[in-house]
């Protein structure tokens, strides 16, 4: 990392060559494989998360499991949103580049 930010004093982009002429195939996939793994560490912070909470204030079987599924869902929802803006943060294609 430290010697990209070198590179982009001396006047060259910051992003890996691979990064600028990487198929949009690949930057779809690439993005897919982000998504999943984001997705599914919020979840498991959400249900890891829950469970403590559960464990200290609640007693009951069905309020610990309501907790845990809450944070779990929480968790779920805040690693779709993420995907979603990482989505529509890719480069959509033009009629130009379609054609070539």
């Amino acid at each position: 990392i430290g010697s990209w930010r070198l590179l982009e004093r001396c006047g060259v982009s910051g992003q890996p060559p691979i990064a600028r002429t990487m198929p949009s195939e690949l930057k779809v996939a690439d993005t897919w494989d982000k998504c999943i793994e984001n997705t599914l560490r919020k979840v498991s912070y959400g249900t890891l998360a829950g469970a403590v909470i559960s464990l200290v204030l609640f007693r009951g079987t069905t309020s610990r499991c309501s907790v845990l599924f809450f944070g779990s869902g929480i968790g779920a929802g805040i690693g779709y949103t993420e995907c979603r803006n990482e989505f529509e943060a890719l480069e959509k294609p033009t009629p130009q580049t379609l054609s070539q």
